[in-house]
């Protein structure tokens, strides 16, 4: 494996190690009683220093690229604004389970997508390693095969998938010219601002009133599952481009599996390990030329 390849592969699993937090810190949040609007608003308050403070040190970067930025503002906003609210919108009446599951969907979109724009088909290896990946997630998830929920919430959640697959296929070519630093925080910068709309429908009252448990989930969602992935995540697309990245990005089961076996003493069995077998060998195969 060259050294670029291994690095991007390296990223893409550290974003989809943090993004895999993400339902956790959600589920839990909503226990005391906040809505997806709220929750919204309050993750990116938390998020957005991080971002402006990397935007300012980059100022100079950004008058140069200016000509870039209404695209780069147009992927934030599809990316990590209407994918999250879709999302958390369809958190609320989906189980966690149904949300991983339908959102690991989003590799093969983006390879279908990619396909039917380029008018070609996905290279053998491509689609093997597409295969051996989720044969190993359906493995490794066997008692969270239970797609459950409202109708509506699954069809958002679904939306979800779809606009995160637009996503990672059209950011490439803007971290390409942006670079990754720049691209990243404008983008983000955007979805926080962005978020600031749901104070339409939301009171600040109630927004600064809930249990100190529910500002630290927020501030662990802020960083851990949207600051660390989202720059891991560009930098990945940059190096072994947006396919490579979907697919791994399907491993996000694994870490939940291995989080249950360590942290709550969950059994791990003859199916979990073929299964994590199967998305190292599916992740492995990305990673040869």
């Amino acid at each position: 494996m060259s050294n670029p390849i291994r690095a991007g592969i390296l990223l893409a699993l550290v974003a989809s190690f943090m993004f895999s937090l993400k339902p956790i810190f959600i589920k839990q949040a909503y226990t005391y009683g906040i809505n997806a609007e709220e929750l919204l608003i309050l993750r990116m308050w938390f998020a957005f220093p991080f971002y402006f403070f990397m935007l300012a040190f980059q100022y100079k970067i950004i008058i140069e690229k200016r000509r870039h930025i209404f695209g780069t503002v147009g992927l934030g906003f599809l990316g990590y604004f209407l994918s999250s609210y879709l999302d958390l919108v369809a958190l609320e009446s989906i189980s966690a389970q149904a949300e991983r599951i339908i959102l690991y969907a989003y590799p093969s979109m983006v390879i279908l997508i990619k396909s039917i724009y380029e008018k070609r088909l996905p290279s053998k290896k491509m689609l093997l390693a597409l295969l051996v990946v989720y044969g190993g997630v359906l493995l490794l998830l066997p008692g969270e095969l239970k797609v459950a929920g409202s109708a509506f919430g699954l069809m958002l959640m679904m939306c979800c998938a779809f606009t995160f697959a637009l996503y990672v296929i059209l950011s490439k070519p803007m971290i390409e010219r942006m670079g990754v630093s720049v691209f990243t925080s404008v983008a983000m910068v955007t979805s926080c601002l962005f978020t600031q709309i749901n104070f339409i429908t939301v009171e600040v009252d109630q927004l600064i009133s809930y249990p100190s448990q529910v500002y630290v989930l927020t501030l662990a969602l802020a960083f851990f599952s949207t600051v660390i992935p989202s720059y891991a995540m560009s930098a990945a697309i940059a190096r072994i481009g947006s396919e490579k990245v979907a697919i791994t990005g399907a491993t996000g089961p694994v870490f939940t599996v291995l989080f249950a076996v360590i942290l709550l003493g969950e059994s791990f069995s003859f199916y979990h390990g073929v299964g994590l077998a199967l998305v190292l060998i599916g992740v492995f195969l990305l990673s040869k030329k």
